[in-house]
């Protein structure tokens, strides 16, 4: 068969319609005297019982206004149309085109496409959301594509993935450095340099980017298999982000505020995410999504909306210190737990030895003065603690998800249980689950000096790591009461949660624990192509997911190694995580396999159950 060519008259027979079809909405494509291109593939997102986007962006030869029509069907060739219109794009969207369809029915399946002059888009398959009884969903959750760092075939695999009911993406879609950046070596070793080459900061900046993503034919077929709900990390604005700032930005890259609102903007152009309210928070999409009676999808935002700034460990790591009483200049003595100070007491940083396979202080004077004086340089066998308490002490008032966020998610999670429905599944991107430094203090000096190159301030972390605290403060962990918070009205609800997570480019398996016990479980997507902390200690021959795992045994798995995404497929009876991975991504040809897989049952009482790994 010919290549079919649509034209501003020739829409009807284009689509296979009949031109006497009953009740067939009118489907002529409006006039255009300009050559225009679909470029960027299709998108559907934010799907509702009645409702969902459709998302497109229309290439003109020529600036101006271009009339596109978007129509949606019950079958491939567009030719069974169940609605239609015209939507203009321009250059105030950057010529992206996002329609709210809605008068849909619930739980059908439906294809989408656009035309434009003589061009037509690609055709996308999407689904609403079903009402009523629901046997089983299969969904994939992916996250943190840096285009640099190599091919993006786990969206290539995602997109030939049988049966997906919808597609979870937990951020970092974009990144925002440039090409003297993060990525920017293997960028030019593989031929992938960013547009712009320079950091995003400016709206034309993060509108190239993600027009940039959005050329890849393998995230093209990914967006085009089902729906996506989708929520920014860190990256699509800047490294490290919080309501004030990020650690990506400073004085010299303009105001954050202008910076972020550039960012959100070409977010929202090019993103099939339903637009805010009005009088919405431009940054508040959280946002729930109900699949029947089998589970409810609830999307967090923990970036923009009332983040507090992350503690950093490079700057702020509290050291231990050890009370001396110097009423004896020539003699101090070292003061226990438990005694007073006296008014000759002086504080030094605690040094530590190894010692009958224990750390112990040392506590005689004469040994600790000269090593006191160089304490940021110790002999092999001396460690300096962090001081663990002071650290909870820094974290303790913590904001996250804010007040107002934290109230409707625990209503979020009242409604689903009272409702009936099995499973809640909370869309978050950063780790839950508790996760204490694994031990890299032996690390070879090669290796750490490396990491110093990358991050400067990692090496007397490492050191520090002969000592448990917790890993990352960008994390929940960095606040502990709001995690405590969450997992209060999981268990006032009764819920059966699932914490779905991204950022930490790891794929993890864990179980989330308060004070009665298991109270959630996550599972932890890896990255699309982004590096992890294992990559890096792997070149020195250092397990560094294992050494996370003997430190924390409520983490069952973790693989920091792999490229991917997860296979999350719900039924009344389990869930089931599935972890895919991708065999490369420094070439186009690559293998798909299925690295671990585990199984969990939901529960009557308070708290999911156990993971379970599938042999």
């Amino acid at each position: 068969m010919g290549k079919r060519h649509w034209t501003r008259r020739g829409a009807l027979a284009g689509l296979g319609v009949a031109a006497g079809a009953a009740c067939a909405p009118s489907v002529e494509t409006p006039a255009y005297e300009g050559a225009v291109a679909f470029n960027h593939g299709v998108a559907s997102g934010d799907p509702g019982r009645d409702r969902l986007i459709i998302w497109t962006r229309v290439s003109p030869e020529q600036t101006g206004p271009v009339p596109v029509r978007w129509i949606v069907a019950r079958n491939r060739e567009l030719s069974d149309i169940v609605k239609t219109g015209v939507a203009e794009a321009s250059a105030a969207r950057d010529y992206t085109v996002k329609v709210d369809v809605t008068g849909l029915r619930p739980g059908a399946p439906y294809f989408y496409g656009f035309r434009a002059g003589a061009a037509a888009s690609g055709v996308g398959r999407t689904r609403t959301l079903p009402q009523g009884r629901l046997d089983s969903v299969k969904i994939a959750i992916a996250s943190c594509s840096s285009y640099p760092h190599g091919f993006f075939n786990a969206y290539d695999a995602l997109s030939k993935t049988e049966g997906l009911d919808l597609i979870v993406h937990l951020g970092d879609y974009i990144y925002e450095y440039g090409l003297s950046g993060y990525g920017g070596d293997s960028g030019i070793a593989l031929g992938r340099i960013p547009s712009p080459e320079v950091e995003c900061v400016r709206l034309e900046d993060y509108r190239a980017r993600h027009a940039q993503y959005k050329t890849q034919r393998e995230l093209q077929a990914a967006h085009a298999v089902a729906p996506w709900v989708v929520v920014w990390d860190d990256h699509e604005v800047a490294n490290d982000t919080w309501t004030g700032g990020a650690e990506n930005h400073n004085a010299g890259e303009g105001d954050w505020a202008a910076r972020k609102a550039a960012a959100l903007r070409a977010y929202y152009e090019w993103m099939p995410i339903r637009e805010p309210a009005p009088g919405q928070a431009f940054e508040a999409i959280n946002r729930s999504f109900q699949f029947g009676d089998l589970f409810s999808l609830i999307m967090l935002e923990t970036r923009l909306t009332a983040r507090d700034e992350p503690h950093d460990y490079a700057k702020q790591l509290p050291l231990q210190l050890q009370r001396w009483d110097f009423s004896n200049p020539a003699a101090p003595v070292a003061l226990r737990d438990g005694e007073a100070d006296t008014a000759a007491m002086q504080r030094f940083p605690a040094i530590f030895e190894e010692a009958g396979g224990e750390m112990r202080p040392v506590l005689d004077w004469r040994r600790a003065q000269g090593l006191i004086q160089s304490a940021r340089d110790l002999p092999p066998g001396f460690f300096l603690a962090p001081d663990v308490a002071a650290i909870d002490a820094l974290l303790a008032d913590r904001k996250l998800l804010g007040d107002g966020q934290q109230q409707w998610l625990a209503g979020e999670l009242a409604s689903s249980r009272r409702a009936g429905v099995t499973w809640q599944v909370i869309g978050n991107q950063i780790i839950m689950a508790p996760v204490t430094a694994p031990d890299v203090s032996r690390a070879p000096p090669a290796l750490a000096a490396a990491l110093e190159r990358l991050r400067p301030g990692v090496t007397q972390l490492m050191k520090l790591t002969r000592f448990p605290f917790p890993l990352n403060l960008d994390a929940w962990d960095g606040y502990p009461a709001a995690r405590a918070k969450v997992l209060e009205a999981i268990r006032t609800a009764g819920a059966n949660a699932i914490v779905v997570t991204g950022d930490s480019h790891t794929a993890w398996a864990n179980e989330i624990e308060d004070a009665q016990g298991r109270a959630a479980v996550e599972f932890g997507a890896t990255s699309i192509t982004s590096p992890s902390e294992s990559d890096y200690f792997a070149a020195a021959g250092l397990d560094f997911a294992g050494a996370i795992r003997a430190r924390n045994p409520h983490i069952k798995w973790s693989d920091g190694l792999k490229r991917g995404f997860l296979l999350l497929t719900l039924t009344r009876e389990q869930a089931l995580a599935e972890f895919m991975s991708v065999s490369t991504i420094q070439a186009t040809a690559y293998e798909t396999a299925r690295d671990a897989a585990f199984t969990l049952a939901p529960s009557s009482g308070a708290g999911v159950g156990a993971i379970v790994p599938v042999e």
